[in-house]
């Protein structure tokens, strides 16, 4: 004869049942991110990431708006590079980036590739973080904006409210009973 579950049991049954799928959601979540940690997945071609550096570069001109000449006067502003700080002694600066050396950095990358300090002046001024995302994600890493940031500080607010605005309801009706 089969026992039918009692609300106590029943709770118990869907408890361990919870635990379990809990259970198996984490081991899921541990693998995916031990693989997700491998050091260097794939193979890779220095040659290969300088042309995908190149490439996000030059998304991020055409994307901000801004002509190579007017890129090239703003990162040399950005760092602070004159052809006086570069012929000091001793030098402040390099000497400025010409529109001729941004050009061999895009259109040649892997006989000029760009130095990597540069993202922090390209990301700076356009705002668009394309270019360091690239180099990220090839890692399996993923970079997400200041207004994404808010937006998910947001949505966590807002969930906390939720919680805060339901135990509310469960005091009040636990009080009117």
């Amino acid at each position: 004869m089969k026992k039918t579950p009692t609300p106590d049991s029943q709770s118990a049954f869907d408890f361990e049942r919870l635990i379990d799928e809990y259970s198996e959601i984490k081991a899921d979540l541990h693998s995916a991110a031990a693989e997700a940690g491998e050091r260097y997945p794939g193979t890779h071609n220095e040659l290969e990431d300088c042309i995908e550096i190149a490439a996000a570069i030059k998304r991020t001109v055409r994307d901000c708006g801004m002509s190579r000449e007017q890129l090239v006067d703003a990162i040399n502003e950005y760092f602070g590079r004159s052809e006086e700080g570069a012929k000091a002694e001793p030098p402040t600066c390099r000497p400025p980036l010409s529109i001729h050396m941004l050009n061999n950095y895009l259109s040649k990358p892997c006989e000029y590739p760009i130095p990597a300090y540069f993202l922090f002046a390209l990301h700076a001024i356009t705002g668009i973080i394309e270019p360091g995302a690239t180099i990220i994600s090839a890692a399996g890493g993923q970079v997400i904006s200041a207004e994404e940031i808010k937006l998910l500080q947001l949505g966590k607010l807002e969930q906390t409210l939720n919680e805060i605005h339901k135990l509310r309801r469960e005091m009040r009706n636990g009080r009117h009973r």
